[in-house]
């Protein structure tokens, strides 16, 4: 199973080789070409709200380090040591008035720019004049759209909103939306969940609407025994599992898109639970936070912003969101065979507390360690990742639904248990993939 160097030859109608899950040098290439040349999510305004504000991250397998310098510019820099090439910052988070190299203590300042050395003079007479090229190196490119920050290691391309398209910023304006306050705040720390199987695995997984009966029937069933008492009970944790529950035909009637550039949303399944009506004095809370939303939008408004339901939007490569539960994940691939994911949550400014509460368990439930259904996911990735290994039959199926069809310019609405969305993903990862790298 060496790759043969012939990409095209991988992807055909409706079917893809095994090698683009179980090939090493591939997976290499994967991380040259897609997540050196896409908007890749780093971060979000309200982790850098004061100069000195970092957070760390990654791009592909490189180290980020996403900071707000004292003039209030946001820069993307690679967290490595201009000098023998250590690791400048360790730390997740937190406010920093330089990065200090915990080799030999060369500073840099939150631009990036090198600020001292030690014994300095040791450096030659030509110091001063090399010290543009001494600082830690930038990202291309740092864009935001609503406070979500992505970076590109590519200075050339589509813009960050070319890039996202209409759809898929119509589901930041809705996250965003949603604040009566006016702003999202990324709040706590992150889930963080790691699988031994390839990263691609996850995002046809996120947007595959024939296997949660089926997958999922463990954790379906567990609910469906819970006391009546309890399984009544306006809770987000029931709601969720009980919905992975739908009938094949129901999940077949779900609305999905698949969008130019490999991304792509699915419809909600859970009903909202700001729209839910209180069923005791408790969960008041819900009617408070939509008179709070008509009294930011308006009765029109409001309304439109609850009615956006979408579970997923895959924004392409490695970013989930969900605005109806204020969560967002990001897929780190590691290796061929490995990759992590992270969930993060947004406390909505001006929501009631227990609207973050709900989220929280949401979280907890969906894209945690402790969740019921995720590890279902990772546990059939990894049976996957094994299987692919062994026997001698190359290729993939995907023909469900298969007509032919492919993106261009425009979205495709489609069903439920159609599989263009996952095509559509093979495509941009083959238009990724193809170009010859320039030198």
């Amino acid at each position: 199973m060496t790759y043969n160097g012939d990409l095209q030859a991988l992807i055909s109608n409706g079917r893809v080789d095994r090698r683009l899950y179980t090939d090493p040098e591939i997976f290499d290439i994967e991380i040259r070409r897609i997540f050196g040349q896409a908007w890749i999510y780093v971060g979000h305004h309200s982790q850098l709200r004061r100069a000195g504000d970092f957070t760390t991250t990654r791009i592909g397998r490189d180290r980020i380090i996403v900071a707000r310098h004292d003039n209030g510019a946001l820069h993307a820099l690679y967290n490595r040591c201009a000098h023998r090439g250590a690791e400048v910052c360790a730390r997740p988070n937190g406010n920093a008035r330089s990065f200090i190299c915990p080799y030999h203590a060369w500073t840099y300042r939150t631009d990036g720019s090198l600020e001292s050395i030690p014994l300095a003079k040791g450096y030659g007479a030509d110091l001063e004049k090399r010290r543009s090229e001494l600082g830690l190196e930038r990202v291309a490119r740092l864009k935001s759209y609503r406070g979500f920050l992505f970076a590109s290691q590519s200075a050339e391309g589509a813009g960050l909103a070319e890039f996202l398209g209409p759809e898929v910023c119509a589901a930041f304006d809705n996250f965003v939306d949603r604040a009566p306050g006016g702003g999202i705040t990324l709040m706590g720390g992150k889930t963080v969940q790691q699988f031994r199987a390839n990263w691609k695995l996850q995002i046809e997984n996120s947007i595959d609407l024939l296997h949660p009966n089926i997958l999922h029937h463990n954790a379906v069933d567990s609910v469906n025994r819970l006391p009546e008492s309890i399984s009544r009970a306006s809770n987000i944790e029931i709601a969720i599992t009980r919905s992975n529950g739908l009938s094949l035909d129901q999940w077949d009637e779900m609305q999905t898109a698949a969008l130019p550039g490999g991304h792509c949303w699915m419809g909600g399944f859970i009903s909202d639970v700001a729209k839910r009506e209180p069923t005791t004095e408790a969960e008041s809370w819900q009617r408070d936070y939509r008179a709070a939303l008509v009294k930011r939008h308006g009765d029109d408004k409001a309304a439109e912003i609850l009615d956006f339901s979408r579970h997923n939007t895959i924004v392409y490569p490695n970013l989930f969101v969900n605005p109806q539960l204020s969560q967002i994940r990001i897929l780190h691939p590691v290796a061929v065979d490995r990759t992590e994911q992270h969930g993060y949550l947004f406390k909505l400014d001006g929501a009631p507390d227990e609207l973050f509460h709900a989220g929280i368990r949401a979280l907890n439930l969906v894209n945690s360690p402790a969740s019921i259904i995720t590890t279902d996911d990772h546990e059939v990735f990894e049976r996957i990742q094994a299987a692919l290994a062994f026997g001698d039959r190359d290729w993939i199926d995907w023909t469900r639904g298969f007509d032919g069809r492919r993106v261009d310019d425009e979205a495709i609405l489609s069903r439920g248990t159609n599989e263009i969305l996952m095509r559509n993903q093979h495509d941009a990862w083959l238009t990724y993939m193809s170009p010859v790298e320039s030198k």
